[in-house]
């Protein structure tokens, strides 16, 4: 009796190979214009305001090379720094009561009520209404015979006095970008696992120590994204002073110096320092604020 043996079986190449490569090449030819676009309209900015920081341009003569030249006269300059100062007093005065608000209203509006979903949109409709529109709105607002005045009972002139300009501007910042936040944190809490909390009650814990054990260390990572966001929005501020006091009475931010420099003064040069500066500033802003929360979770 003789035995054949099996012929050998050979191995067939799969037939979803080609498909992965197919679809990869596809996904690749359809990104390059959107990749074309950002190139060119945030790529290439971004370059060329780092080139330009080291020239002097006037955009009626070609650029003369100056080197750190910008930079010094801007470390010298009590103008930017009084700009810088407002910056910061605008992001610390907005954005911390921001942040804060908007994490009490977040634990209030997360629990079943009667409203809540209206009462979400009503915070949210700020954060969808332009702040060109916004600013408009609260110059009616913030006017010497305007609504705020009248329903307080006071006589301050917030748009045009040096000691309550920049507070003006902090209120109306504080009104439109805490239900920002409050979006944000309210799907933090969405994800929280219910079963902790359980535990907690069996535990005895009090609705205080539920909160500060167990709430905020798990959204420290919300927390982490809605300081970072604070920060830049607030240094990155430009429209309310524009529109509300177009930097005067001492409320000159960064951004609104960068745009005097460059398109009243005809310093381009200057302008794309301070450009530079700054987003060297958010950068390091950025990473010490990452790796405090980083260590907090250690």
């Amino acid at each position: 009796m003789t035995v054949t043996a099996a012929p050998p079986t050979t191995r067939r190449p799969s037939p979803t190979r080609p498909r992965v490569n197919g679809r990869n090449l596809l996904g690749a030819m359809l990104s390059w214009p959107a990749l074309a676009l950002f190139a060119a309209f945030a790529i290439y900015p971004g370059l060329r305001v780092f080139y330009l920081s080291l020239f002097d341009y006037s955009l009626t003569a070609p650029p003369t090379f100056v080197g750190l030249a910008n930079f010094t006269f801007l470390a010298e300059d009590p103008r930017f720094h009084e700009a810088l100062l407002n910056s910061l007093i605008y992001t610390v005065g907005t954005y911390l009561p921001a942040l804060a608000l908007a994490l009490v209203l977040a634990l209030a509006l997360s629990r079943r009520m009667m409203g809540a979903g209206w009462v979400r949109l009503l915070y949210f409709l700020p954060v969808a209404t332009s702040w060109v529109a916004i600013s408009v709105v609260w110059r009616l607002v913030l006017h010497q015979d305007g609504l705020l005045n009248q329903t307080l009972g006071l006589d301050v002139s917030w748009l045009t006095s040096s000691a309550a300009a920049k507070w003006a501007l902090v209120i109306m910042g504080i009104w439109k970008e805490t239900g920002f936040f409050l979006i944000l944190f309210l799907a933090g809490l969405s994800r929280l696992p219910p079963e902790v909390y359980e535990a907690a009650r069996v535990d005895g814990a009090n609705a205080w120590q539920s909160f500060w054990r167990i709430t905020f260390p798990l959204l420290k990572p919300i927390t982490a994204i809605c300081s970072v966001m604070g920060v830049i929005r607030g240094l990155q501020a430009f429209s309310p002073q524009v529109v509300l006091t177009d930097g005067a009475f001492g409320t000159e931010v960064v951004n609104l110096f960068v745009y005097k420099t460059a398109f009243e003064n005809a310093r381009m040069g200057r302008a794309s320092a301070v450009a530079v500066f700054m987003f060297l500033v958010l950068v390091a802003v950025t990473l010490l604020q990452l790796r405090a929360f980083r260590r907090e979770d250690r």
